[in-house]
């Protein structure tokens, strides 16, 4: 319930002069938790909020019970503007607050607002033209399912990924005439959902009427199967083809609901017609989706696809420096490299990591380079011997009895080919490398000859036994 709805509740409820409207203390908290997850985070509010609850309020004092001693300071030191203006825009009220340590359960008792109608009737205008927008701008960030945290202004660009991002602000620039549909790609925990909801929270924020809604494949699937259940199948989709821009991630598991392929193509085809923007994010290129239908995906390669690649160590030490300024932390700078350094592939792995570094700081707590080494588990040693490109060809080399020279020239003999393959897939598979750069680990120009030796190679282990041993002794090697 916004601001607007709880106007419109106590307008209801009385007449002329002055009037009461009850509501309990938990009613008022449900209200204000929302629009706090909205400006926090629903992890931060969780983690510092999630068992509070409102306790008492008098005198324009609300009285907040929450489990912990330090979660109250957490509040107190930084919390507290928040979630005043929570407490105003969900009551419209100014109230202060008192942050007390209980683990008493949720009162019941009511509370009363007193609301004045002028005497000669004419509405009482609640809310400045910039608090409406404000409160229009919430609701439509609930309705589309989007993270507000996701932003442009915290998404750090470097080599893996600048491509991805002026794509992005293009579509914003200019949504459904830009590119369209755009088809990010790449492994997970490298920045597709931020980059995606970043272009949703954008367009809203310059104008919270567009229709925007993000959504995952599995969700679209559920509700689909809902619809069909209930008969709602026309509401099902007049949902997803009456919007500005629609976002689905995990595109890639579509693969798996035939039935799902034929209303997604319907719902591409209607919002592709109308000029309506589609941004769809895979953890593979289209090309590499297996089990979808030709039309469905020429559709997601008909406009542009983009790929995010994992970061460079200079990019790693960006995003840590990031995460530390919006968590009001400082660490060491060799606990940085060490982190950046010793976790490579994901983004999301980056933060945890640093989340339990960071903790400790928060608590008080200096712990030395080998005590964090511990805590991120992280073998030095191991990381040092971690399989890389050069290893990969070393070892089917030695496996199949070729020279490196062979993997990486220009002889087409039927064995040499194959062993070729043979390391385009380990390095595809193992290393979870770009197309791109597996096609150059071994002198080739095009990535189509990859996805063919990956096809290829994961057929042929899949029929011959002894194949398969072959590959095996290969990883053995490298793992050893």
């Amino acid at each position: 319930m916004y601001k607007a709805d709880f106007k419109n509740y106590l307008d209801q409820n009385g007449g002329q002069g002055s009037y009461s409207v009850e509501m309990t203390p938990e009613d008022l908290w449900k209200i204000t938790k929302e629009n706090l997850k909205l400006m926090i985070g629903s992890r931060e509010f969780s983690a510092i909020l999630g068992n509070s609850y409102i306790e008492n309020i008098s005198n324009g004092v609300v009285q907040i019970s929450c489990d912990a001693a330090y979660k109250r300071e957490k509040v107190l030191r930084d919390y507290q503007a928040a979630l005043k203006q929570a407490l105003f825009k969900s009551s419209g009220y100014n109230f202060e607050i008192e942050i007390n340590v209980s683990e008493n359960s949720t009162p019941k008792k009511k509370i009363s607002y007193e609301y004045h109608k002028p005497e000669n009737g004419v509405e009482l205008d609640l809310f400045s033209a910039s608090e409406k927008e404000n409160i229009q701008l919430e609701k439509a960030l609930l309705e589309s399912h989007l993270n507000p945290k996701y932003l442009f202004s915290n998404f750090i660009v470097g080599t893996n990924n600048r491509l991805a991002e002026a794509v992005a602000q293009a579509v914003v620039d200019d949504l459904g005439n830009a590119y369209n549909p755009v088809f990010f790609y790449g492994n997970t925990g490298l920045g597709k959902t931020h980059l995606m909801q970043a272009i949703g929270n954008e367009i809203l924020r310059k104008d919270p009427k567009k229709k925007v809604v993000y959504i995952s494949i599995e969700q679209f699937l559920n509700e689909m199967v809902e619809a069909i259940r209930t008969k709602k199948n026309e509401d099902f989709r007049n949902k997803y083809r009456a919007v500005d821009l629609l976002i689905i991630d995990d595109v890639q598991f579509v693969e798996t609901y035939p039935r799902t392929q034929e209303e997604l193509f319907h719902t591409f085809n209607t919002l592709y017609q109308a000029n309506k923007q589609i941004v769809l994010a895979s953890d593979r290129p289209p090309q590499e989706i297996k089990n979808i239908t030709d039309r469905l995906r020429s559709r997601f390669q008909g406009g542009m696809v983009a790929d995010i690649q994992s970061p460079d160590y200079e990019t790693r030490v960006a995003i840590l420096r990031q995460l530390l300024s919006e968590k009001n932390v400082q660490i060491p700078d060799e606990y940085i490299d060490l982190i950046a350094k010793n976790i490579e592939t994901n983004i999301r792995e980056l933060e945890g990591a640093l989340t339990k570094v960071s903790s400790l700081f928060k608590l008080g707590v200096n712990p030395s380079f080998e005590d964090i080494s511990k805590i991120l588990q992280i073998d030095i040693d191991y990381k040092r011997k971690k399989i890389t490109p050069t290893k990969v060809i070393n070892s089917v080399c030695e496996t199949f009895d070729v020279k490196p020279s062979d993997i990486k020239g220009n002889r087409r003999t039927a064995y040499v080919a194959l062993c070729r393959q043979i390391v385009m897939y380990i390095l595809r598979k193992e290393l979870e490398l770009p197309l791109e750069r597996v096609a150059r680990e071994v002198n080739r120009k095009d990535h189509t000859t990859v996805i063919h030796a990956f096809e290829k190679i994961e057929e042929r282990i899949q029929k011959d036994n002894r194949f398969s041993e072959k590959i095996q002794s290969c990883l053995k090697i490298l793992r050893d």
